[in-house]
């Protein structure tokens, strides 16, 4: 081996254990330090309301955290807060386009939104963070990487730290947000999410929030039950997730009315928390309860509706956060109301913990759209490889039942819903956000209708041109001439009728993904760029410069997953 390769795999080495450490340290404390402080905050609270939940404490602690969530807003200019989905559409830009302070801002309003017991998740924010950490550590150390290894290696610590599962943060880097794998930044995110791991149990200790007592269970019986409720969980996952997009859009109505959208956020949650206080807060203890069969299956009934309900008006109606952890309550409440139900028709002998870690295996992986991740955190969190095998069949029902009614995962639908499309890969989003004026030739020749055959002849003889657009006195676009009609044609080029007017043009804010699209059609020489309120040529393309754009992004998808 030569010197200089002994030198680069050195220095790589060194740079990906170097982030990976980093990021890992920071991923551990931010999740952590999350945790805590909520916890902490929710035992000051429980003292001093003397451990009486019901509509006084909440509408007080709920009223108070949506005021440090509006004006945490206020920081940001009124800027939306970002969260897991920005963070899959920021691992595919190639430039590092992260914006820190809403990424911060994002997370610190996750946190009082959380303590003050508003139904959202943790996960989500702290994913985010993560990739906020990852892209500004890009911008102070910017080794030979592109960013979104920085990204991926930030949640991935994030996730390792917040559910105990150093292999599913791994994973769930890949699977979730980066949508690819790469031999170079293995490492790094490897090194991130075991180094977060190493610190939280060392220093903060177990933080598992699925805890099982036994594996010992019919493991075909169960595999066959999990094969039936696939369909059931899937529905249970469109639910959740229509809920809160239909909620969003009431949202989105009454957008400049925000103090109504605050009061009734307020007070219905108020409402909830005194009834059902279980379905408030992150419901890591509702989990726990769920799992070891303490309600009926009326109350089960209830915790499933009301979560639901209960995260859709929470993200929806003032307050931030994820949307992973209700889903892990969500799909906990749906496999055990069906073990209850099941117990109840004397099916099961007893109540079946596996049916609710198969429930939160299947709605938890639909609404991320993680499936493999959620396998493995079911393996590491209940350290049983029946559990997670169990759970598989149901997960892979439940997700392949979403994909078709509903999309990829909650998150692609919601950048879907913004104009961006992740299912077409990274050359598809390049191709999508890149104008086409940008390979366009503004400086092109244009004739008038009332120009005679003969001038156009010598025009095009003299530029080397067998096509041109054609414009009418006004200067507006009105077609193009091609060389092979003028053959035996006089008069004017009005006269002689030899204008197209009906060939195919580009709109001025088209795309390089629509221009391709009409490309795939066309047989000529020059395509129009015309803007379509005026009706004006600005410019106009070749289909060879059409094909080499594409080529030059896609050749960029190719550099960003090499390195």
């Amino acid at each position: 081996m030569k010197l200089i390769d002994i030198k680069i795999a050195w220095k790589y080495l060194f740079a990906s254990i170097f982030i990976g450490v980093l990021l890992g340290v920071s991923g551990a404390f931010a999740a952590q330090g999350f945790r805590s402080g909520i916890f902490a905050i929710a035992k000051y609270l429980e003292f001093f309301f003397n451990g009486q939940q019901n509509f006084f404490s909440f509408f007080i602690t709920l009223s108070i955290a949506l005021i440090f969530v509006h004006y945490s807003r206020v920081l940001i200019k009124g800027q939306a807060f970002q969260s897991v989905s920005d963070s899959i559409y920021l691992a595919h830009k190639f430039n590092n386009e992260t914006n820190v302070k809403i990424g911060i801002v994002s997370t610190v309003a996750a946190f009082f939104s959380a303590s003050g017991g508003a139904s959202i998740g943790q996960y989500g924010p702290l994913v985010h963070f993560g990739t906020t950490i990852g892209a500004w550590l890009k911008r102070q150390i910017p080794f030979d990487f592109t960013p979104d290894l920085y990204i991926g290696a930030g949640v991935a610590a994030s996730i390792s730290s917040g559910f105990g599962a150093p292999l599913a943060g791994l994973i769930f880097a890949h699977e979730a947000i980066l949508r690819h794998y790469s031999h170079k930044s293995i490492l790094a995110i490897a090194t991130a999410s075991g180094v977060s791991y190493g610190i939280s149990s060392a220093i903060w200790g177990d933080t598992n929030i699925i805890k099982v007592s036994s594996d010992d269970f019919n493991f075909l019986v169960m595999l066959i039950v999990s094969f039936l409720a696939g369909p059931i969980f899937g529905f249970v996952s469109i639910l959740y997730m229509r809920s809160l997009l239909f909620f969003a859009k009431i949202a989105q109505e009454h957008e400049e009315r925000v103090a109504y959208k605050y009061a009734f956020g307020i007070l219905s949650l108020s409402l909830i928390g005194h009834y059902v206080p279980e379905v408030m807060g992150l419901g890591a203890d509702t989990v726990t309860n769920v799992l070891t069969a303490k309600n009926t299956i009326l109350m089960l009934f209830v915790i499933l509706i009301g979560k639901i309900l209960a995260t859709s008006i929470s993200l929806n109606f003032g307050f931030f956060g994820g949307v992973f952890s209700p889903a892990i309550l969500v799909g906990a409440s749906a496999g055990a109301l069906l073990s209850a139900i099941l117990v109840f028709l004397g099916i099961f002998d007893q109540f079946q913990q596996a049916l609710v870690v198969s429930g939160i295996a299947a709605v938890a992986g639909s609404v991320i759209g993680a499936p493999i991740c959620m396998v493995i955190i079911v393996l590491e969190l209940t350290n049983s490889y029946t559990f997670a095998l169990s759970s598989l069949v149901g997960l892979a029902i439940s997700v392949g039942y979403v994909q078709v009614r509903f999309g990829s995962s909650y998150f692609d639908v919601q950048l879907l819903n913004r104009g961006v499309d992740i299912s077409n890969g990274r050359t598809g989003l390049f191709m999508t956000e890149t104008d086409i004026l940008k390979y366009s030739n503004e400086n092109f020749i244009t004739v008038k209708l009332e120009d005679t055959v003969d001038d156009v002849i010598k025009i095009m003889a003299k530029t080397s041109q067998s096509e041109i657009v054609v414009l009418d006195q006004e200067e507006k676009f009105c077609g193009k001439v091609d060389s092979l009609s003028l053959i035996n044609k006089m008069g004017t080029l009005s006269s002689a009728g030899v204008v197209d007017k009906n060939c195919l043009v580009i709109s001025h804010d088209a795309s390089l993904q629509d221009a391709m699209e009409v490309a795939a059609n066309f047989v000529g020489e020059i395509i129009p760029i015309v803007e379509q309120h005026t009706n004006r040529a600005m410019a106009v393309i070749t289909e060879g410069a059409i094909f080499q754009a594409y080529l030059s992004k896609q050749n960029q998808t190719v550099e960003m997953e090499k390195r």
